[in-house]
């Protein structure tokens, strides 16, 4: 008790407006916290009904934090290991463990809601840990407060399942999952089914335990659906439920009359879980023709659903939106999200369709139409803040979930997929509200038929009768309407215009110069934020035309400066293409004013990050956490747009080495404020600015060699360990236009080696992080010949391990790096290699290398700069004298001559193939922007069967990537198969695990500028044979007449330069 007084005031002190008694009391508080007894003590105040409220949330926090950071021992002890830990928090008393779990559920039962929140997320962590191995009564505890008469139990109880099931959610075991429905499931079925039968059903305390016991429910089906909620009696007693939920009248007196506050209110939140909860049931269990491969298990099942249960739901749906429409109930946004969604669920399949089809008109014409014309609320957004407004109406990402974005979506889809039975009527009722304007049509009315138009877009481009009539359509109803008194007109037509101008075909200059020059207008002469952040987008469709770009360019510059004017305003990123497609197709216009630019895009950015960095939290090791769902992350956003809109600047300056040399002077300093200021969400797009300045430039100025500085502590120590992959490419360039400098640079050097062998070693980097350092050593060592000789021990050390036999803790890409890696050290200093080789890997260590790399990864190299690497590496080897040969080497000569004939012969069909892909590449570019011009034709074909497009297409990739993925996991949790060392030429066992990534970076590196282009490899194939001919007589005699003609045939290949002509003359 004693202790419980003292934590109490040491709380209490620590809400005091006094910062220095608050600072005492943190004090204190840390000398206290590694006792026993003291979270137990902290759980019995704020059970404590009598207690401050502001003492029980401020203990209840604690608590939650507490159990999050040092409950899992394996955590406690990572933090114990760290520079850190004289800071970290003491582990949890392991005596304490029992009692904590015995005050959980007691306390959060005892807690009000204000409380719950916190205590259930501190009892989710125990149960992640330690359920049910750990915690085994804790399942017939729940039960006892479900199935308890006081509905504080039951709800307590529910919250506690809630916690349990959540632990479960995403992962795909049923064995863990089953166990618990079945025990459970019924039992809270029984309490929701008894409640709405109840005299209160209208009250928020009810409404609160059903709306938890479908959040159990909901959480439960994220992943998997149990064989108990397959079962016939579970899902027609649980869809009973659902739907009761989802369409039971509430009594308008127990809910708030604030819109607002109605919508979160118990009642309606339990009606958006359970409208969610029917349609998860359908979309991803019920729905036979759309099932991926990884859900086949599920087709009995979804072929009961769809034929018995998805027209319940359709029906209930559909009266539900009836009432809507006369006005005879509320639905919440929600709701109405999750209707709509519904109803878009039912477009493919043709046993819904056909339930659905005679409803189309209605739904459009009297649901949808009304949700996308302009509203009092609307108006009301718009004057209150018209950032939120342009977030909540253009931004897509902020837009997922608004029931106006889910009618738009539902009405493309069935226009798209069911064009024949849809689009046509569709069509006819916008002709006629457009048309019935201004007489009978108000502007909201007409607002919300071109919003139509905008949903249809797809369509209608591609649709043949309607395609060659847009023009007339715009020339009518829309350009007029971007100098129209009405605002929201005005926004509606310039995003039409966005949504249409590029694909059009224009056929009247007239027109399209009528078009341009409204859209112009609103850019430059509103101050209506909205209406000119849809200008902008219709701009940036518009300049795609050739006379629009002669009209666009004389102002070109202006333009920008409004656009990032605009931007400075908005804080968000939805100008990034349009800045970007000006800056491509004005290179020339703007090259004058680049610098300016650059600079003002540069202080933007700048005020941007600090602005993020003055809000939220910091973790930890010190990096800014970012709240990436707020007005914070907004600015995260536009940041990154800044960045991405001076990447475009300086690729358009590609070949202008001195206006590359004046942009670097502005882009350097950002580059260093965001490495000081460790704003690691941004390393991604900074490294990218340094990476096309090093590259377009090939030189290193002094700046950026302190940048390489910043670059190296970042990684080492610093925010930046997990930056190594988006570092690489600026590092590779680094070391080959800066390769002088590295040489006479220890320090330089040193931390370069440095960045290696921390990637190598460090635990808290991945498989992939390495195969990035592999990537780097690649570099050094085939750049850096004779200056790292102390290093090359180190890399053969790091690298044999995942080279090794049945190798644990590798990867096919990670062990074929690594061959590579140890075949670039026989480049860099043949001799050193193989030494440290004898040396490091004991007896036979040469031969397995040799056994693995010739018999099983070398065969497998496909780009030109591993065979050139190979090649180099074994005629490196062949030329040392026999006494710098260790013993399996002079035994296996022959074998290493085979593969090097083998490996050169390859070389000129991979040049062959690179030059094809580098061309499919250029060709793929500029075919672009014509496949986005002209799309598919409508196929009104088989309008009534089942659909299956690219969403299929696309669920069916993810799905076959995941059993992939977890193919490989289970093989790499089990080991690696040894492979065969019978002989130089042996192969490995694990063939087809190679097969799978043997080459996943090749397509990255199309226009990768190898160290090794310009080196003849077979001139130094013919000189080698000189020599061996003249001081190897002993290895030649071995070799018989057809071996020799072999030798003849590759001596007489040319050297040819990748994406070039012949070397020789």
């Amino acid at each position: 008790m004693d202790l419980q007084r003292s934590l109490y005031s040491i709380f209490s002190s620590t809400l005091d407006a006094n910062p220095n008694a608050r600072m005492q009391a943190e004090l204190d508080l840390r000398k206290v916290e590694g006792q026993a007894g003291v979270l137990a003590a902290l759980l019995d105040i704020v059970a404590s009904a009598e207690a401050d409220m502001g003492n029980r949330l401020a203990c209840a926090v604690y608590v939650k934090n507490r159990l999050r950071r040092c409950w899992v021992v394996e955590e406690s002890a990572g933090q114990a290991s760290s520079s850190t830990a004289s800071s970290g928090p003491p582990a949890i008393p392991a005596q304490d463990r029992p009692t904590i779990k015995a005050r959980l559920l007691p306390t959060l039962v005892a807690c009000p809601p204000q409380l719950q929140t916190h205590v259930a997320a501190g009892l989710g962590t125990v149960i992640r840990a330690d359920f049910p191995n750990e915690w085994p009564d804790l399942m017939e505890n729940v039960g006892r407060l479900v199935n308890s008469n006081t509905p504080q139990e039951v709800y307590g109880g529910i919250r506690a399942l809630l916690e349990i099931v959540r632990s479960y959610r995403w992962i795909d075991d049923s064995a863990l999952m089953e166990p618990v429905v079945a025990a459970t499931f019924p039992t809270i079925l029984a309490t929701g089914t008894q409640l709405l039968s109840s005299p209160e059903v209208d009250s928020p305390d009810v409404g609160a335990i059903v709306y938890m016991i479908l959040k159990v429910y909901k959480c439960s089906i994220n992943s998997q659906l149990s064989q108990h909620q397959q079962s016939n009696e579970s899902i027609v007693s649980w869809g009973k439920f659902l739907l009761q939920v989802a369409s039971r009248p509430i009594d308008p007196s127990k809910l708030p009359q604030d819109e607002d506050e109605r919508q979160i209110s118990p009642w309606y939140k339990a009606k958006k879980w359970a409208c969610f909860t029917l349609n998860k049931l359908f979309s991803r269990y019920g729905n036979p023709s759309q099932l991926p491969s990884n859900l086949a298990s599920y087709k009995p099942f979804a072929e009961r659903f769809v034929n018995t249960f998805a027209p319940e739901i359709l029906s209930t749906y559909l009266r539900l939106t009836e009432a809507s429409i006369k006005g005879e109930t509320w639905l919440s946004k929600k709701q109405v999200h999750f209707l709509f969604r519904y109803y878009e669920e039912c477009v493919k399949p043709k046993a819904t369709w056909a339930l659905l089809k005679p409803h189309v008109n209605t739904l459009v014409q009297s649901f949808v139409f009304p949700r996308l014309c302009t509203r009092p609320e609307d108006e009301e957004a718009w004057d209150l803040d018209p950032s939120d407004f342009v977030r909540s109406h253009i931004d897509a990402i902020d837009s997922f979930g608004n029931p106006d974005a889910s009618a738009a979506s539902f009405l493309a889809t069935i226009v798209a997929k069911r064009t024949k039975a849809s689009f046509m009527p569709q069509l006819q009722f916008v002709t006629s509200v457009v048309q019935a304007y201004p007489a009978s049509r108000s502007p909201a009315e007409k607002g919300g038929a071109l919003a139509m138009c905008k949903a249809m877009d797809l369509t209608m481009l591609n649709h043949e009768k309607v395609s060659t009539s847009l023009e007339e359509f715009f020339a009518q109803y829309v350009i007029p309407e971007l100098t129209s008194p009405h605002r929201f007109l005005r926004f509606r037509a310039c995003g039409l215009v966005a949504a249409f101008g590029s694909q059009m075909a224009w056929r009247s200059s007239a027109a399209l110069e009528s078009c341009f020059s409204g859209v112009m207008s609103c850019a430059t002469d509103t101050e209506e934020l909205p209406i000119r952040v849809e200008a902008a987008a219709a701009i940036s469709a518009l300049i795609d035309h050739d006379s629009v770009q002669a009209a666009m360019a004389p102002n070109a510059a202006r333009l920008m400066q409004e656009l990032l004017k605009l931007s400075d305003e908005l804080e968000m990123d939805l100008l990034t293409e349009a800045k970007s497609k000006i800056v491509d197709k004005f290179s020339e216009e703007l090259m004058p004013f680049s610098v300016q630019l650059v600079e003002q895009m540069k202080t933007s950015y700048m005020r941007l990050v600090e602005a993020s960095l003055a809000s939220g939290e910091t973790a930890a090791d010190g990096t800014h956490e970012y709240d990436l769902n707020d007005a914070e992350g907004d600015k995260i956003f536009a940041a990154i747009s800044a960045l991405q809109t001076i990447y475009s600047v300086l690729t358009s300056c590609e070949g202008k080495p001195e206006m590359l040399a004046q942009l670097e002077q502005s882009v350097l300093p950002l580059v260093a404020f965001t490495l000081e200021k460790d704003a690691i969400e941004l390393y991604d797009d900074t490294f990218d600015l340094l990476d096309v300045l090093t590259f377009y430039q090939k030189k290193i100025s002094p700046g950026m060699w302190k940048i390489f500085e910043m670059m190296c502590q970042s990684f080492l120590n610093g925010a930046g360990i997990d930056y190594l992959t988006e570092m690489l490419s600026t590092f590779d360039n680094l070391v080959s236009y800066g390769t002088d400098v590295f040489r006479e640079n220890a320090e330089y050097r040193r931390l370069l080696l440095g960045i290696y062998e921390k990637a190598m070693s460090s635990d808290q980097l991945s498989l992939g992080d390495q195969i990035s350092a592999c990537r780097l050593a690649d570099v050094i060592l085939l750049l850096l010949k004779g200056s790292v000789d102390e290093a090359v021990p180190t890399i053969v050390a790091s690298v044999l391990p995942h080279i090794a036999e049945g190798a644990a803790h590798t990867t096919p890409a990670l062990r074929k790096w690594s061959v590579l890696v140890l075949l670039d050290a026989l480049v860099y200093n043949a001799s050193l290699t193989l030494q440290t080789l004898e040396s490091l890997g004991g007896s036979g260590a040469t031969q397995r290398f040799f056994t693995l790399a010739l018999g099983t990864v070398v065969p497998k190299f496909t780009r030109v700069h591993e065979k050139k690497v190979t090649a180099i590496a074994l005629m490196s080897v062949l030329s040392l004298s026999p006494e710098q040969m260790p013993q399996a080497i002079r035994a296996g000569e022959v074998q290493i001559l085979q593969s090097l004939l083998a490996d050169l012969k390859s070389i000129p069909e991979a040049i062959r193939k690179q030059q094809e892909a580098e061309e499919a590449f250029e060709d793929e570019l500029d075919d672009d922007d014509e496949d986005d011009i002209t799309g598919e034709v409508v196929n009104e074909d088989d309008d009534e069967d089942d659909i299956r497009d690219e969403d299929n297409e696309y669920l069916e990739l993810l799905a076959r990537e995941g059993a992939r993925l977890r193919a490989q996991a289970a093989r790499a949790a089990g080991g690696s198969s040894a492979a065969d060392t019978s002989g130089l030429s042996g192969a490995g066992a694990d063939e087809d695990d190679e097969e799978e990534d043997q080459d996943d970076d090749d397509d990255e590196d199309l226009i990768y500028e190898s160290p090794l282009d310009d080196v003849p490899v077979f001139e130094q194939f013919r000189q080698l044979m000189g020599h061996l001919a003249s001081s190897r007589a002993d290895l030649v005699g071995k070799l018989d007449a057809g071996f020799k003609s072999q030798i003849e045939e590759v001596a007489a290949l040319p050297d040819v330069k990748v994406g070039g002509d012949d070397e020789e003359e």
